[in-house]
């Protein structure tokens, strides 16, 4: 998150820019930042309006800055402008992502190594918002979680938002122009969400009117009493814990508005205090370090709240040193203006090219064909000891079925898998028999029981297994998933014919769900989990689904798509 030029400083009563430092306006970061914080972290609430405050609190200060610039000198040098931002942005943002692609590196699987680059390359270029819209299901979509540089979306809304503004002031400072495209901001952005369009989270015109209702408090000079401080705090935390419906437009305006009444209200003795100010000063920091964390914990399997507290902390500690050695270093750094920026874009292009181009490590038909689980903990021989596999003794979860249960092993998390290529649950003779009989023996105890099988090939004839497992307390069989034609690699390298007719899909899966929905009525133990509409559309069942590939064949779901189901059983 882009944050306005330090020292944050107030419009003088004369509608000048004044020297008087507003302490208040860094503890109002501090309570956008640590919101943020707390919300990506899992506590809940509402934290994720910290963005649309640290949005009024940008507006508020360039507007100001550009406005007094433009009366003492009777125009805006955007060449120093944008130089400015250059020094004040690019370098902590550069060093998150290099650092990010490290980690990725090490960390992630090859298809979420090829993802995270492109990203990068988006990001740099300052269109990360335009990626993660066409490259993710939603910002609260499962998959999201595991993005480790989605946060910077929000950066590149603003720097888009830098690009327009300045040659806005530059051609009319008139304040009824500012407030009909808030306005117009705000209309869209409605008009988006009834819509269903991820663009009115994702894009810079539908937020565009809370950045403008910054910048109207800046042009009109507004001075409020110190209460409407008061009452801005009150309304901004409120805002922060409390979800309001119809987010990013009405459900965002009272974090606006509050974050309004707070820059033009008087000083604040609570958010000048120096611990508030202290944060909010590493609040640009703190806030690109945090999310990378948490997604690549996320995205390795880490479910525990403890740890993710524990990693907003260091968090806090990298923020520190980046403000130090970076941040402080390059905003201090004086060069010409058009050497800035050139270098600056340069740097950006350059880093670009090469996360897109050098760093991902596959193609992504390739990446697709091994976006599968880890194969070293399938539990194939019973009586084999696997050092690296969780211990089966005192397991709560565990996936039983044939090769299609082990695609959907990554939506189990750290879950005992109990899976074997071609043995169906239910078999009891030859080798799949004797698999299945060890598993029966090994699996009494166990908390949930998650049953997987290709049940387009063969029915789910479980009730024998049922009927051995009435004191598992929770049993979960996964439905069945579309099968293609042709395998989603080759898919993505062009070959024709690859989606399935919805209809087609629905008329194959109607007699298993009815056998699936006949043993959930059976035993009380035992739930359904339709996928259906998490594979197809209304129309079509694709390889490729809301920017995910759905499958590393034809029909074996990819650990991408099946980590997206981690919270939904």
């Amino acid at each position: 998150m882009a944050r306005g030029t330090h020292p944050a400083r107030h419009p003088s009563d004369n509608g000048g820019m004044g020297n008087v430092y507003r302490p208040e306006i860094d503890g109002l970061r501090a309570i956008a930042v640590l919101s943020v914080l707390a919300y990506h972290a899992g506590l809940g609430g509402a934290g994720f309006v910290g963005v649309d405050v640290f949005f009024v609190i940008s507006g508020y200060l360039i507007t100001s800055l550009l406005l007094k610039e433009h009366r003492e000198h009777g125009t805006i040098d955007l060449l120093a402008f944008y130089a400015r931002r250059v020094r004040r942005i690019v370098p902590a943002a550069t060093l998150v992502v290099l650092v990010t692609l490290v980690a990725a590196w090490f960390l992630l699987d090859p298809l979420s190594q090829a993802q995270t680059a492109r990203s990068a390359g988006a990001s740099l270029a300052f269109f990360a918002n335009v990626f993660f819209q066409l490259n993710t299901g939603g910002y609260w979509d499962a998959a999201s979680d595991e993005m480790p540089l989605l946060h910077l979306w929000s950066l590149s809304v603003e720097e888009q938002f830098y690009f327009l503004w300045p040659a806005l002031l530059l051609f009319t400072r008139s304040r009824k122009a500012m407030v009909a495209l808030a306005l117009a901001s705000f209309a869209l952005c409605e008009w988006w969400i009834a819509q269903s369009s991820d663009a009115a989270f994702f894009q810079m015109p539908a937020r565009f009117w809370e950045l403008a209702i910054g910048g109207l408090v800046a042009a009109s000079s507004l001075r409020l009493p110190s209460w409407a401080s008061a009452l801005g705090v009150v309304v901004v935390l409120v805002a922060c814990v409390v979800p309001i419906g119809h987010f990013p437009g009405i459900g965002a305006a009272p974090a606006v508005l509050g974050a309004a009444l707070i820059v033009a209200g008087g000083s604040n003795r609570f958010l000048a205090s120096k611990p508030m100010v202290w944060v909010g000063l590493i609040s640009y920091s703190l806030y690109l370090w945090h999310w990378p964390l948490l997604a690549l914990y996320r995205a390795t399997d880490g479910d525990d709240l403890r740890v993710r507290l524990a990693l907003c902390a260091v968090s806090v500690v990298l923020a520190i040193v980046t403000w130090k050695y970076v941040e402080q270093p390059f905003r201090k750094m004086r060069s010409a203006s058009g050497r800035t920026v050139l270098s600056g874009a340069a740097l950006s292009a350059v880093l670009a090219v090469i996360s897109i181009n050098v760093l991902r490590p596959y193609d992504p038909p390739t990446a697709v064909a091994i976006d599968r689980p880890d194969p070293t903990c399938r539990y194939l021989a019973m009586d084999t000891a696997f050092p690296k596999c969780p211990d089966p003794k005192g397991a709560t979860v565990a996936v039983w079925g044939d090769s299609m249960a082990y695609s959907w092993m990554p939506m189990a998390g750290n879950a005992i898998n109990y899976t074997r290529d071609a043995c169906r649950p239910f078999d009891t003779q030859g080798e799949c028999g004797k698999f299945n009989a060890q598993v029966m023996q090994r699996i009494q105890g166990v908390d949930t029981v998650i049953f997987a099988g290709w049940w387009i090939k063969y029915m789910p004839d479980l009730d024998p297994v049922l009927d051995k497992l009435t004191h598992t307390r929770r049993i979960v069989i996964v439905g069945p998933t579309p099968l293609l034609r042709t395998p989603v690699p080759k898919c993505l390298r062009g070959a024709p014919d690859c989606a399935v007719p919805r209809a087609e899909f629905d008329a194959r899966v109607r007699p298993v769900y009815a056998k699936l929905h006949a043993l959930q009525a059976r035993y009380p133990n035992v739930e359904v989990l339709d996928v259906t509409d998490r594979f197809c559309t209304a129309t079509e069942c694709p390889p490729v689904l809301d920017g995910v590939p759905l499958y590393w064949d034809t029909h074996h779901v990819s650990a991408t798509k099946a980590r997206q189901f981690r919270h939904a059983w």
